[in-house]
């Protein structure tokens, strides 16, 4: 005996051919929209500064890339120093990160110990505090650490599990 399939409910029903196009060509054209500060920002970085907002088009009349070599070096030290302070940084927490929470994850899935379920609870709740409820008591540990305006404070937690 054959069961007759019910139809589709009324949301998922394909739409007629002419109105798919219709709301591809919306689509796109609302994405277009949404790129355009984007491709401006481009164009004005190859623009010399005196035609940014003279010349209302995304071509350029003229082409210049000074506009990047003087932003390279606008600064105290050139943007390659800035660029390995993040490479650095980014690696040393990114490593604390990966032993502290395996070393955490793998005591809460195989270990037994006494309290585990109050633990792993409290880790989630202290996991689900908004960062902004927990920058004044960290910026007072730091301070009186002497860890203000270091590199310790950035790297410290993160060999502590602090992250998810």
């Amino acid at each position: 005996m054959a069961t007759r399939s019910k139809p589709a409910p009324l949301l998922f029903r394909p739409l007629p051919r002419g109105s798919r196009l219709l709301k591809h060509l919306l689509l796109i054209g609302f994405g277009l929209v949404m790129l355009y500060p984007l491709l401006w920002m481009v164009s004005s970085s190859l623009k010399p500064e005196d035609l940014i907002f003279r010349e209302p088009g995304l071509w350029p009349s003229a082409f210049t890339l000074e506009n990047y070599s003087e932003g390279w070096s606008a600064l105290k030290h050139s943007f390659g120093y800035y660029l390995w302070n993040s490479a650095v940084l980014t690696a040393l927490t990114v490593v604390a990160n990966l032993v502290a929470c395996s070393l955490a994850a793998y005591a809460f899935a195989r270990l037994n110990f006494p309290l585990k379920k109050l633990w792993f609870a409290l880790m989630l709740g202290s996991i689900m505090l908004p960062y902004h409820v927990t920058v004044v008591p960290q910026y007072i540990v730091f301070s009186k650490l002497d860890w203000i305006n270091t590199i310790w404070p950035l790297i410290v937690p993160k060999f502590l599990a602090t992250d998810a």
